[in-house]
C-alpha cells in the first residue's frame, strides 16, 4: 500500500549543512526518530536558555529532529524569501494560520491553498500546501513574514499539532516501512481495554489531544477553565499565554488540595470545566481525584484529567468520575523513545462524537506510521510499569536518607486507595540550592542517567526541569507556583537492575555535598 508520493524529486537536493558554530550539538535519545535528546554538560543548557546557541535537536514537539529539519529546508530552497511551518495535516495547518491572523487582527484574504507542490507562489501570501494523501497527511504553511513565522511555530510548537518525523521521511523519499493497520487496531483496543472505555481519539502529539480536549470545552458562552495544582508546563502556557480565537480564556489556577476553592467557583456559568492531572508535575503531589469529580458531577461540569504521569495501571479516572482521560503516549506507553503521539479516552459518546468530528474535519490525527512503534511498546507495558514504580521508589527513598537533599517531591502525603503507584518521576530540592550547586551536580558523571527531558523513558533520564520550563520566569511567580528555580527531576526508567543508577545519583549527591 502506497502511502504518500515522494516530494524529493520535486524539491532541490541536499540536507541543511550541519552549522559548525552558535549550534550545540545534541545526542538523540533512541536515534532517527528519538523524541528527546541530550546535552553534555550545565553550560549547554545555560547558553540555550540565553539564547547563545540553538539546539541542533531536542524534544521533538518542541524543536525539530533531523528528518523534519530536512524537509523544511529543502521547501525553503525551493520557495526562496518564505519560511515553511510544519503541520501534521493541510486542514489543521489552514486553521491554525486563520486562528492566528484573527488573534492578529489581520486579513486572511491573500491566503492560497495548494495541493501539492505549485511550480511558483503568487504573491507573499501566506500559502498553505498540502503535502501528503489522504492516507498520509501532512501540511505546510509557507510565509514571508518573519514575525508571523515565528508566531505559527511558536504555536504549533504548544498546541501540539506537529509533523510525525517518519511522515516527514516518507515525504523526502526514504523508505519505510508500510503501516499495518493491525498495529493501530492493537493500539485502539489495547488502550480501550486499559482504560475500560469504547472510545479512543489518538492524535499527532500529548499536547495535541490535551488541544483538542480544550478546543471543545473552550467556547464563548464558557470560556473559563479551573485548574488544580501545577500541570505540565505547556499546558499551563496554553490557558495563561496563549490566546484564542474567538474566546477571550481566563484560568483559575488553585493549588492541588483547594477543594474549597473548586467549590466556589463550579457555580459560575462561564466555567468551561476543571482540568487536573492525576499526579502534578514535577512536584508528584495527588489531587483528591473522587472528592473532584464529586463536585464536578454536582455542578454539572466535566473533569478533563491528564493521566501521563500515572498511566493507566496506577490510575483509572473515569472509573473515579472523570469524563475524559489524556496520555501522552510518548511516555510509559510506548517507553522506547522512538514514537511521539498522544490519546483521549472517554466513555461518553457525545464526547467521542465531537472529538471525532473534529479530528475528521481537520485530519488531526496520529500518523500511520507512528503506530508501530507504539504497539511494540503496549505490548511489554505491564512489566515495565511495574518496574518504573518500583525503580522510582527506590530513587525516592535514596534522596530521602541523603544528607545533600532537602525535600523529595514523591507523594508526600500518601497514596490513596485508588492509585496504585506513584511512577517513575521524582523531584528534589538540594539543602544548599544554587546555581552552582545543580551545575555541580549536573557535571558529574551520571552512568546509567541521559541528561535530556521527558519521562516515561525504559532508560533513567535527569534535567534541572523548572531551569528548561520555566527559565524566564522570576522568582515572584515561581513561589506562588510553589517551585524552585534549582529543582532537580528524575525520571526513573524501568532498567531490571537499577542499582547502577543509585550509585550514580549517590555519587553525584556526595559530590555536592
Amino acid at each position: 500500500m502506497t502511502y504518500a508520493a515522494s516530494l524529493s524529486d520535486r524539491l532541490p537536493g541536499g540536507a541543511p549543512d550541519q552549522p559548525e558554530t552558535g549550534w550545540i550539538h545534541t545526542l538523540s535519545v533512541g536515534g532517527e526518530y528519538g523524541i528527546t535528546a541530550a546535552v553534555r554538560d550545565f553550560a549547554e543548557v545555560l547558553d540555550w536558555q540565553e539564547h547563545r546557541r540553538e539546539l541542533t535537536q531536542g524534544y521533538y514537539r518542541l524543536i525539530h529532529p533531523p528528518r523534519l529539519q530536512h524537509l523544511k529546508h529543502r521547501l525553503e530552497r525551493k520557495y526562496p524569501g518564505f519560511t515553511a511551518v510544519l503541520y501534521a495535516s493541510a486542514a489543521l495547518a489552514e486553521k491554525e494560520l486563520r486562528d492566528l491572523l484573527t488573534i492578529q487582527e489581520a486579513s486572511a484574504d491573500t491566503l492560497d491553498t495548494h495541493s501539492g507542490l505549485p511550480s511558483s507562489l503568487n504573491g507573499d501570501g501566506p500559502h498553505v500546501l498540502a503535502l501528503g494523501s489522504d492516507s498520509l497527511p501532512a501540511g505546510a504553511v509557507l510565509v514571508s513574514d518573519s514575525d508571523l513565522a515565528a508566531d505559527l511555530h511558536e504555536r504549533n510548537r504548544r498546541r501540539g499539532g506537529v509533523l510525525s518525523a517518519r511522515t516527514a521521511a516518507v515525504l523526502l523519499g526514504d523508505s519505510a516501512p508500510t503501516p499495518d493497520p493491525a498495529d493501530a487496531a492493537f493500539c485502539h483496543d489495547r488502550l480501550c481495554d486499559l482504560e475500560d472505555a469504547p472510545h479512543a481519539l489518538f492524535y499527532p502529539s500529548g499536547m495535541g489531544a490535551v488541544t483538542a480536549v480544550l478546543e471543545e470545552v473552550l467556547q464563548p458562552a464558557t470560556p473559563r477553565m479551573i485548574v488544580l495544582g501545577n500541570v505540565y508546563r505547556d499546558t499551563h502556557l496554553l490557558l495563561e499565554e496563549q490566546d484564542w480565537a474567538g474566546r477571550d480564556v481566563h484560568t483559575d489556577f488553585l493549588d492541588t488540595h483547594d477543594l474549597d476553592g473548586l467549590r466556589e467557583r463550579l457555580s459560575a456559568s462561564d466555567v468551561a470545566g476543571v482540568f487536573v492531572e492525576t499526579i502534578t508535575n514535577p512536584l508528584i503531589e495527588i489531587p483528591d481525584l473522587p472528592a473532584i469529580a464529586d463536585l464536578c458531577r454536582a455542578a454539572r461540569k466535566p473533569l478533563l484529567v491528564d493521566s501521563t504521569m500515572a498511566g493507566p495501571l496506577n490510575a483509572h479516572p473515569l472509573d473515579l468520575g472523570a469524563d475524559v482521560v489524556i496520555h501522552s503516549t510518548s511516555k510509559y506507553l510506548s517507553g522506547n523513545n522512538v514514537h511521539g503521539g498522544g490519546v483521549v479516552l472517554t466513555r461518553d459518546p457525545a464526547w467521542a462524537n465531537a472529538l471525532e468530528q473534529s479530528a475528521a474535519t481537520l485530519d488531526n490525527r496520529l500518523s500511520p506510521l507512528e503506530y508501530a512503534p507504539l504497539a511494540e511498546g503496549l505490548r511489554t507495558f505491564e512489566a515495565r510499569m511495574a518496574r518504573f514504580n518500583r525503580n522510582g521508589e527506590a530513587l525516592a527513598a535514596l534522596l530521602r536518607d541523603h544528607p545533600a537533599v532537602d525535600t523529595v517531591h514523591y507523594g508526600n502525603d500518601g497514596l490513596p486507595d485508588w492509585l496504585g503507584g506513584l511512577g517513575s518521576v521524582v523531584s528534589c530540592d538540594l539543602r544548599e540550592a544554587s546555581m552552582d550547586k545543580v551545575a555541580a551536580f549536573f557535571d558529574h558523571p551520571l552512568p546509567g542517567l541521559v541528561k535530556a527531558p521527558s519521562l516515561g523513558s525504559d532508560n533513567s533520564l535527569f534535567c534541572p526541569y523548572v531551569l528548561l520550563a520555566y527559565y524566564d520566569k522570576s522568582e515572584a511567580y515561581l513561589r506562588e507556583c510553589n517551585l524552585s528555580k534549582w529543582l532537580l527531576r528524575f525520571a526513573a526508567g524501568s532498567e531490571q537492575d537499577f542499582t547502577p543508577v543509585l550509585r550514580a545519583v549517590a555519587d553525584a549527591l556526595d559530590h555536592v555535598h
